[in-house]
């Protein structure tokens, strides 16, 4: 007998008008101020990336792909200036190293000085 696991899939909390109203806020914000920033940063420490795209997503604050792709969450407009940017360097930083082993932190750390430090701070914070 073969047993079959599927994964469940989160189900999204129904947004109020208000938060809905909010999260379009953020979204309009975001796609004005992460990809002229994003590419600031890639241009300023020598890495290009393919496209990036501004999502809601309730778990992370950016993400990586291995075609170059950058995803940043349309929460990072509620995060201070400094946090952004740590967040942006991250995923630039994954455009060399695919994971979060001692090279990537290496290179984090070079561009990010105390970025454990950052990472911590980031904690802090909660995606709606």
């Amino acid at each position: 007998m073969i047993f079959v696991f599927r994964r469940r899939r989160r189900k999204k909390k129904a947004l109020t008008a208000e938060q809905a109203a909010e999260v379009e806020r953020l979204r309009a914000e975001a796609k004005a101020a992460l990809p002229p920033r994003l590419a600031q940063l890639a241009a300023l420490h020598g890495f290009t990336y393919n496209k990036v795209r501004i999502k809601h997503n309730s778990s992370n604050w950016g993400s990586c792909s291995e075609l170059g792709n950058i995803n940043l969450n349309l929460n990072l407009m509620r995060l201070p200036e400094h946090l952004r940017d740590f967040v942006m360097l991250h995923e630039l930083c994954h455009l060399r190293y695919l994971n979060h082993g001692p090279e990537f932190h290496a290179l984090l750390e070079s561009f990010c000085p105390g970025h454990r430090a950052l990472a911590r701070e980031l904690k802090t914070y909660r995606l709606l």
